[in-house]
């Protein structure tokens, strides 16, 4: 079959399962495919859907279909058959998608991915001489690829053999590969494993995706991860499934011994796993509590209690805490309020933190006892881990060596450093020394005393515990900078919203983030260094003689030190001898400035009539959205930063680029008005709602009435920053590393957004927000 010139891959989604009851640890891969690639239609596949399909599309193969033993190659050869006939994506569902798939397909009419390098020396493999395997896990093509025929014909010789690998599967996909001749748009794209099949078999069964810096660095570049569920060839009992699903086999684990020689352990309790009573002391205001109470519920642990200490009286309406546990309607949740005359001894100001602890242990009737806190987040299975470890350790307290810390409000992410973190205390009631009256800092001389009394076992689990740091933390804002300098692996921007939301699949995130008590989160203070990074400024031009002198002159008048800012131009459709205007400026420029790019492309777009006219804006800002890309993949060096501007700015102020990088935001956007001060730059919005109004799409683009469920800057004045769902490109700063990592601006729709608002739709779909600075103006011409 011949495949037509400009062809594309049809934008459409295949996955198939047994019925329509798909299972409950896959529904979250599923979801992922419609979710981050909303532009996608979505089709789903039974086996019945599959029978029919053959039976009626192809007859002639249906004695090869129905005669498979296993049904995993009735499958194998469903899909081939669906994609020569419909094209698009086929994906299986234990595939999970991590950022919109766009990038994989464009240009491209077959795609394969090839699977991890390790995959080639197992066994089976190196039997068959080959060394690189392709997988049919992910298939992309478009409609009547040849490549389909050619693997038919393999698949038809092949339909004997004892191993559905050879018969139908990635040995099969692999040789017919090996020897497909097609080029141009007949050739088969193989993508590198790091794409599609970033982790082997055994890291997946291992539960190595647990570790959140391996997870973070094996998923940094991946469009999607196959986890390799194996649900043809592995029972249910050996995937596992439920919150314990995807835990490591082993843990890291390491025992100390203060007790005195000849002492033995007590062990577990012959009859069972014996009860853990966690201890949760708290001031009971705040709404954060109900995440921690939420946490114990959720323990995948059965035996267990939670003791709730409050050392403040109810209020009299709706009391947050005792809301939050009639909410929970678990029944072993037990509340003890700490009245004044129980208070009447202490010192002043009430009971210390020290001495509410030893309430909570003389209230506890578990053999073991467990510290919760009230504004914490704690992973399903985080009883049930350390009580193992504990156990095989023969121990009597059991303490994590590394945690998460996680600071909301600014986006970032660490796993701490090594030591013994007090708060994930797991110890027998009987070990437990008695709490220091101090008001903070008192566990630290209980897990000292235990160091010197008892068997410890120190764990390295730390997504067992995640510390959230939200201002009204018992430790000021210094110890926490401490604790993210000291860290292990840290991660912000765009890799902390990515690895929150691998987090999110077991934990409430997104949630606690809500209920986080700021009203915006605190920019990341920003260094010296960082002020002065090196910038790439960048700017089409078209017809732009009569700005650039100005332009000029206000990048001249940056307070920002020249030998760390580079310039790039990419000129076209002129008619004004723009290019020979700005080469005759490339030797001083030159002079002034770290390095100077000039680039130029005609696209052949000159309208007549005014730009902003709605019937041609798609194709406007398609255009634009070339260029832009043209010019950074052109211009972009080993700058930290890129920032676009527009030609014809009129004015602004000399610390722009200054403040811009104070504000300590991935991608930032000043307020750009006209010189009679009315708000100039439209796409540079927050919505009023969750979506746009799809009737204002027009040529697939979201074009709304000005003001028509959109807020502009101009409507946040007296606000620092501000969260926005669109940007303009007038004057936009981009950390560089995010258009290394491929944000750039879609000539196409993406979400109903195309160039620079597409631009922050897709890195939303990376995890990254653009902000608004309301109060930092330029001046655009009114032309």
């Amino acid at each position: 079959m011949k495949i037509e010139a400009n062809s594309l891959v049809p934008r459409l989604i295949h996955q198939t399962w047994k019925t329509r009851d798909v299972p409950p640890e896959l529904l979250a891969f599923q979801r992922s495919w419609t979710g981050r690639n909303p532009g996608f239609a979505y089709r789903f596949w039974t086996d019945d859907d599959i029978g029919r399909f053959v039976a009626e599309e192809h007859p002639a193969l249906l004695p090869v279909f129905r005669g498979y033993a296993d049904p995993i190659a009735r499958i194998d050869l469903a899909r081939y058959l669906i994609l020569r006939r419909f094209g698009g994506v086929y994906a299986d569902l234990d595939f999970e998608c991590l950022r919109p798939i766009d990038g994989l397909l464009e240009g491209r009419s077959f795609v394969v991915g090839q699977e991890p390098e390790e995959h080639g020396r197992l066994a089976k493999a190196v039997e068959r001489g080959l060394p690189r395997i392709l997988c049919p896990s992910f298939l992309a093509s478009v409609p009547g690829h040849p490549f389909w025929d050619h693997l038919l014909s393999r698949l038809v010789e092949a339909r004997h053999c004892g191993d559905v690998l050879d018969a139908t599967g990635p040995f099969l996909l692999t040789r017919a590969h090996a020897d497909y001749r097609g080029e141009g748009r007949a050739a088969v794209t193989v993508l590198a494993p790091e794409l599609l099949y970033p982790v082997t078999k055994d890291e997946c069964w291992s539960g190595r995706l647990f570790d959140p810096v391996f997870w973070e660095r094996a998923t940094r570049d991946a469009y999607a991860v196959h986890h390799w569920e194996g649900t043809w060839f592995r029972g249910a009992a050996d995937r596992g499934g439920g919150p314990a699903a995807g835990l490591p086999r082993q843990v890291a684990a390491v025992v100390s011994d203060g007790r005195p020689d000849g002492e033995r352990p007590a062990g577990v309790a012959a009859d069972g796993l014996p009860l853990i009573s966690c201890l949760m002391v708290t001031r009971g205001r705040s709404e954060l509590l109900r995440f921690a109470i939420e946490g114990f519920v959720r323990q995948t642990y059965p035996n267990r209690e939670l003791v709730v200490v409050c050392d403040s009286p109810a209020l009299p309406q709706d009391d947050p805490l005792e809301r939050a546990i009639r909410d929970a309607a678990c029944p072993n949740i037990r509340l003890i309020r700490v009245e004044a005359a129980s208070r009447s001894g202490s010192q002043p100001g009430g009971l210390t933190l020290g001495e509410l602890r030893n309430i909570a242990v003389d209230r506890a009737a578990g053999r073991y006892v467990c510290q919760w806190d009230d504004d914490d987040l704690y992973d399903p299975c985080r009883l049930e881990m350390q009580q193992r470890v504990l156990a095989a350790a023969g121990a009597q307290a059991c303490l994590l060596g590394r945690w998460m810390i996680w600071w909301p409000a600014e986006d970032r992410l660490a796993v701490s450093c090594e030591r013994d973190w007090e708060g994930s205390l797991l110890c027998e009631t009987a070990a437990m020394p008695r709490y220091p009256a101090l008001r903070r800092g008192e566990d630290t001389p209980v897990v000292e005393q235990l160091r010197r009394s008892a068997r410890v076992v120190r764990m390295d689990l730390p997504r067992l515990y995640t510390y959230v740091v939200h201002g009204g933390n018992t430790f000021t804002v210094s110890h926490f900078e401490a604790h993210w300098q000291a860290a292990t692996a840290c991660f912000d921007g765009g890799r902390c919203r990515a690895m929150l939301e691998e987090m999110g699949k077991r934990l409430p995130v997104e949630a606690y983030r809500r209920a986080v008590p700021v009203s915006a989160p605190a920019p990341v203070p920003a260094t010296a260094a960082a002020r002065q990074g090196s910038v790439l400024v960048l700017t089409p031009v078209k017809d732009a003689v009569v700005h650039l002198p100005r332009y000029l002159e206000l990048l001249g008048r940056l307070d920002h030190d020249p030998s760390r800012l580079s310039l790039g131009f990419l000129e076209g459709d002129s008619r004004d001898g723009t290019h020979d205007w700005l080469a005759g400026r490339l030797p001083e420029l030159r002079q002034r400035y770290r390095r100077v790019t000039l680039l130029r492309h005609d696209h052949g777009f000159r309208p007549d009539g005014p730009r902003w006219a709605p019937a041609i804006q798609r194709r406007r800002r398609e255009v634009l959205a070339r260029a832009r890309n043209r010019l950074l993949s052109g211009a972009l060096g080993d700058e930290d930063w890129v920032l676009w501007l527009d030609a014809d700015l009129v004015d602004y102020p000399p610390d722009l680029l200054t403040r811009l990088l104070a504000a300590g935001r991935d991608i930032v956007v000043p307020h750009c008005a006209l010189p009679d001060g009315r708000t100039f730059d439209l796409n540079s919005f927050r919505l009023e709602g969750e979506t746009e109004d799809p009737r204002h799409l027009a040529d697939g683009i979201f074009q709304p009435p000005r003001g028509a469920g959109r807020r502009y800057l101009d409507d946040f004045a007296g606000e620092e920053a501000v969260p926005l769902h669109g940007v303009g490109g007038t004057a936009l700063l981009v950390r560089a590393d995010l258009h290394r990592e491929g944000l750039c601006f879609p000539p196409y729709s993406h979400r109903g957004y195309i160039e620079t608002e597409g631009l922050a739709a897709m890195a939303r779909d990376m995890g990254i927000t653009a902000w608004g600075l309301p109060g930092l103006r330029i001046v655009h011409a009114d032309h």
